[in-house]
């Protein structure tokens, strides 16, 4: 039998025992029907759009809808479509490998004449605290330790940063430049390192004066300006009625120098805070270098980006002198999806691009995932993928088609990593403080959220015992008040959903 028909048989296997199973777990759809009639009623929703969609998989019955097929933005909604073609695609075993090259040769002495060059892979994880318990610079160490063992004592030209794999795109296509800064919109590259931010904590000191602080890693890639300082703790005799505003990161584009201003409390201890870094890739190639110096490898020139050198390392075939490999994609994904974190959003599809012969850009990003959204069912007309994180606002995506995309999932050998990767309601993730107090939701529900000025999503599963899970999207987009209450309430309509829906 072809693979192609066993591939065929699993699929019909499949979507009968979900039909099985769903016949024997009725769904409440008056209930659920009722339920989105009251979500559209509530006041923080006037003038706002809202689109809807909760549907049984295997069966055609769709027990709520408004505004199906609309384009809404999506926010971090779109990193749904992201983590699904990434894993399609490369597959949950995919490792990204960085390689340290020499360009040059190894004399007696223990001197490497030439270059070194660092080569990226597009892997978004190197260095990450997340995955790197010993920091930042971890990999970097043991690249030094790779090079003592080779008795290299000393590099008499540069490090170089290579990051070809993929364009230099910089920012996503329809970002605001305004928050360029922060630390969640980071910079895509070639070449990522400690998902390419800086690291600042921050430790209290006497009312008035300026907090203490050490960045990580220390490197002087960066000039960071210290104007954060510290109020006393709130009814002591210097507090004067101030309360701490937090930090706020400010960078020129094009440039390292990062002012930090604000104020903290002076109890404040070992306060974490990240802020991005221009051209990652001179940063990755700064930081090894400065590492390599520290244990005692000597490096007698500077570092540069590939992309910028005037005289570029020998053309003489290189050697390897290490590598790191990132953890599987199976682990980054759910990393990505928990932590909704955009940089990560933004690599993957781009490699998958890579993996299916097309230029690592957005552009080709885009391209494929039409293709992998087309395979698992999804009409994409009409469909608009600016960017992989959500955090474009260029976006149009309709709640049909994520409600789509997420039925398709659950008929892909890599559904069970997908399901895994999704926020728990009340438990983890971006969902760990809502539904907590609900007997409904908290443990039961995995949705991916989505916030940006003016839009709210949430979409996911229902799990229901060993019938399939119920499948819903939530778009809202245009409401004029806070996010709070809308986020309420789309969080009442998915407990009222799980009330109507048995668990087992």
């Amino acid at each position: 039998m072809s693979m192609q028909r066993i591939g065929s048989v699993f699929v019909i296997a499949f979507l009968a025992a979900c039909t099985a199973g769903l016949r024997a777990q009725a769904v409440d759809g008056e209930a659920i029907g009722a339920a989105l009639t009251r979500l559209l009623a509530v006041s923080a929703l006037d003038g706002a759009r809202v689109g809807v969609v909760v549907f049984e998989p295997g069966s055609t019955r769709v027990l709520a809808e408004a505004r199906p097929d609309e384009g809404f933005i999506t926010a971090s909604n779109m990193k749904l479509i992201s983590s699904a073609v990434a894993l399609e695609v490369l597959g949950r075993d995919h490792v990204f490998v960085t390689r340290l090259e020499g360009a040059g040769a190894l004399q007696a002495d223990g001197t490497f004449v030439g270059d070194l060059v660092l080569v990226g892979d597009g892997d978004p994880t190197l260095g990450a605290a997340i995955f790197e318990k010993a920091g930042p610079t971890a990999p970097f160490v043991r690249m030094a330790a790779e090079l003592e063992k080779r008795g290299i004592k000393r590099i008499t030209g540069r490090v170089i940063g290579d990051d070809s794999c993929q364009p230099d795109e910089v920012m996503g296509l329809g970002w605001d430049w305004s928050y360029h800064a922060d630390w969640y919109a980071a910079q895509v590259g070639g070449l990522c390192f400690n998902e390419n931010c800086i690291d600042v904590v921050f430790d209290g000191t006497a009312g008035g004066q300026l907090a203490r602080l050490r960045f990580e890693p220390a490197t002087r890639y960066v000039q960071i300006e210290n104007r954060v300082r510290c109020v006393e703790a709130p009814g002591s005799e210097s507090s004067a009625g101030t309360a701490p505003r937090g930090v706020t990161w400010s960078r020129r584009l094009g440039g390292n120098h990062i002012v930090l201003t604000g104020s903290l409390s002076s109890a404040t201890r070992s306060l974490r805070d990240s802020g991005s870094v221009h051209n990652p890739t001179a940063f990755a190639a700064t930081v090894l270098r400065e590492t390599l110096v520290r244990h005692g490898i000597a490096v007698d020139a500077g570092v540069a980006d590939l992309d910028e050198v005037e005289a570029p390392p020998a053309q003489a075939p290189r050697v390897l002198l290490a590598e790191h490999r990132s953890p599987q994609l199976a682990v980054i994904v759910r990393a990505l999806n928990k932590r909704s974190q955009n940089l990560y959003a933004e690599q993957l599809p781009r490699a998958a691009a890579r993996a299916r012969k097309k230029p690592g850009s957005m552009a080709g990003a885009r391209e494929v995932a039409r293709t992998e959204l087309a395979r698992l069912g999804v009409d994409t007309r009409r469909l608009v993928l600016a960017d992989g994180s959500g955090l474009s606002r260029l976006n149009m995506v309709a709640p049909r088609q994520l409600a789509t995309l997420l039925h398709g999932m659950q008929g892909s050998p890599n559904f069970e990593v997908y399901l895994d990767s999704l926020p728990l309601a009340g438990v983890d993730g971006t969902l760990r403080r809502r539904f907590a107090g609900s007997s409904v939701a908290r443990g039961r529900v995995r949705a991916k959220t989505g916030f940006v000025s003016r839009t709210v999503g949430l979409s996911g599963y229902v799990p229901r015992g060993k019938a399939a899970p119920l499948v819903f999207s939530i778009l809202v987009n245009d409401f004029v008040g806070p996010a709070g209450p809308v986020q309420a309430a789309v969080d009442r309509f998915v407990e009222e959903v799980c009330a109507a829906c048995p668990a087992s």
